[in-house]
C-alpha cells in the first residue's frame, strides 16, 4: 500500500558516523594540540624523546618578547620619565616642607629650647618659603640631567622580562591563558565543527558514488 525506500539499519550509520567521528576527532586534536603548547612543564623522556610544552620551553624567549613589546608600545623610560616630568613637584615640596617644619617647630622636645619656642608664625612661614625655593631651584638645576639618567638606567625591557620569567611555569601559564581563554575555546570548537564538515562530505561522497 505504501512504496518506501527503506535504508537498511546498518547503512544509515555510514552516512551518520562520519560527520559526528570528524567533530569528535577535530575537537579532541584541537584540545591536545592546544594543551601540548603547556604541557608538559618540564622535560618528559618519552620513547626516547624529550617533550616538553612549546610555551615553557621558549618562557624566556616569549617573556623577552613580552617585555619588548610592552616598552615599545605601552610603557618605556621615557614616558616614566615624562610623567615625572608633569608631577607637580612644587605642591608636593610646599607639602612635605610644611609636614616637617609643623612637626620639628610643634614637637615638644622643640619647645622646651628657648629660642625655638618663641619661633613666630611668620618666621615658620619665611623658613617654609626658603627651603622650597631652594629645593625647587635645586631640581629646576639638575631636573634635566636626573631625566636623562632615568632613561639611560632604567631598563624596563630587562625589568619586565626578568619579572615575568621569574614566574613559576603554572603562573606564567595561567597569565597566558588568561586573556586568550575564550578563543583558545573557540579554537576547540572550530575543529570539531571543521570535523563535522569533513564528515559530512565523506558523508555525501559514499551516498552519490556508493
Amino acid at each position: 500500500m505504501f512504496s518506501m525506500n527503506i535504508i537498511p539499519f546498518g547503512l544509515e550509520y555510514k552516512y551518520i558516523l562520519p560527520p559526528i567521528a570528524g567533530a569528535i576527532i577535530g575537537w579532541f586534536t584541537n584540545y591536545i594540540a592546544i594543551k601540548l603548547l603547556f604541557r608538559p612543564h618540564h622535560p618528559k623522556n618519552i620513547l626516547g624523546f624529550k617533550i616538553q610544552g612549546l610555551i615553557p620551553k621558549r618562557k624566556q624567549e616569549i617573556a623577552l618578547s613580552i617585555a619588548r613589546t610592552i616598552e615599545r608600545e605601552l610603557l618605556s623610560s621615557r614616558d616614566l620619565a615624562h610623567t615625572l616630568n608633569s608631577i607637580d613637584w612644587k605642591g608636593e615640596i610646599e607639602r612635605i616642607v610644611e609636614e616637617i617644619i609643623d612637626h620639628r617647630f610643634g614637637s615638644g622636645k622643640m619647645k622646651g629650647i628657648p629660642v625655638i619656642g618663641l619661633v613666630s608664625e611668620n618666621l615658620k612661614y619665611h623658613i617654609k618659603y626658603f627651603i622650597t625655593r631652594e629645593v625647587l631651584r635645586q631640581m629646576e638645576v639638575k631636573r634635566d640631567a636626573f631625566l636623562h639618567n632615568i632613561t639611560r638606567k632604567i631598563d624596563l625591557q630587562d625589568m619586565l622580562a626578568t619579572r615575568i620569567d621569574c614566574l613559576d611555569l603554572e603562573r606564567f601559564e595561567g597569565l597566558l591563558t588568561g586573556f586568550i581563554a575564550r578563543e583558545l575555546r573557540h579554537i576547540e570548537w572550530l575543529g570539531g565543527i571543521m570535523g563535522f564538515l569533513i564528515g559530512l562530505v565523506q558523508s555525501g561522497v559514499f551516498y552519490f558514488y556508493y
